[in-house]
Parts: structure tokens; sequence; C-alpha cells
């Protein structure tokens, strides 16, 4: 059966080595994770590029302090944690606030995010003075960690997405 065969082989990917509950836990959420937001955004990164649009491509990697005891240690970044940041929520106060309590690093972060997504909207380009440098997203796939510190990366879990591009062409020429 080729569900069997397909449910195995991410089985195997990812869980199969695992040798505890968390490491279990933490398998079926990087299985998750990778087929449902990081593949599709390597497509469409790549999609774009190949098209000729500039593309600068991140992943964000801060776990916000207001995130302990409210969710779970073994949580790192949730999928759009970051947007508290590109709008200053740690520089409002009262029940506007998601980021109640946040670090002096944090409103740095959150200083530094703006800086790169108004750079973006008025230039096409998130670069500028001051900001760590993030690279276009070329055939070397380069792409900017946002954390409390930026840094340089390429190819994005590259053995993960060559995995899933693998399972989903044998899944194409299976039908």
């Amino acid at each position: 059966d080729t569900t069997s065969e397909l449910i195995d082989q991410v089985y195997n990917e990812y869980i199969g080595n695992a040798e505890n509950p968390a490491q279990v836990r933490d398998g079926l959420l990087n299985a998750l994770e990778d087929s449902t937001f990081v593949l599709p955004s390597v497509e469409v990164a790549r999609y774009h590029r190949d098209a000729g649009y500039p593309v600068y491509f991140y992943q964000f990697q801060h776990r916000p302090s207001s995130a302990d005891g409210v969710i779970p240690e073994f949580v790192r970044a949730d999928h759009g944690d970051e947007i508290a940041f590109v709008f200053g929520k740690p520089f409002l106060a009262g029940d506007v606030s998601m980021l109640r309590s946040a670090t002096e690093e944090e409103t740095k972060l959150s200083r530094t995010i703006m800086r790169y997504w108004t750079n973006f909207a008025r230039n096409g380009n998130p670069n500028g003075e001051g900001l760590a440098s993030w690279p276009q997203y070329d055939l070397d796939e380069k792409y900017l960690e946002i954390d409390l510190v930026q840094k340089v990366s390429k190819k994005l879990k590259e053995s993960q997405m060559e995995f899933w591009m693998r399972l989903f062409k044998q899944m194409r020429n299976k039908r």
C-alpha cells in the first residue's frame, strides 16, 4: 500500500532513531513543520528567485520571553512569533501588548526587525546602515536567521527538503 510506504519513509526519516518519547514528539513536530511550513516556503522562494525577482528569506528563531510558563519549553519560536516584533509590541503597554515584560534584548530585536521591514517596504531591500547584512536568496540559498543576534546561513534544512522533494516526486510517479 502506497500510504503505508509513505508513512514508513516519514517515520524512518524523523522518528526512526528516537530513543525516548521526547525524541518521538520532536521528530513528529519537525516532520509537520517541515512539510507544512518549511518546504512550501522554500519552494515559493525558489520560484520567485528563478523568475528573476529579488527574494529575502528568513527563519525567525527567537522564543519570546512571554512564552515562559505559557508554552511548553520544547516549543521554540512558533509560527508568527515575529509579528509582535515587526509591529513593535514590546513598546506597547496594557492589554494590547503581546510581549508583556519584553526583555531589553527583545526591545532591541523589535527595533532591528522594524528597520528591516521598513527598509524592505521602502526600497525592496531590507538592508540598511547598522543592520547585519541580509543576503538576497540566490542559488546558494542564503537566508537570515533572525534571533537576538542575526546570522546568515544557507540551504535551510537542506537534507529534509531533499527528503520531501523525493517523497513528493515518488508520490506523483505512483499516480
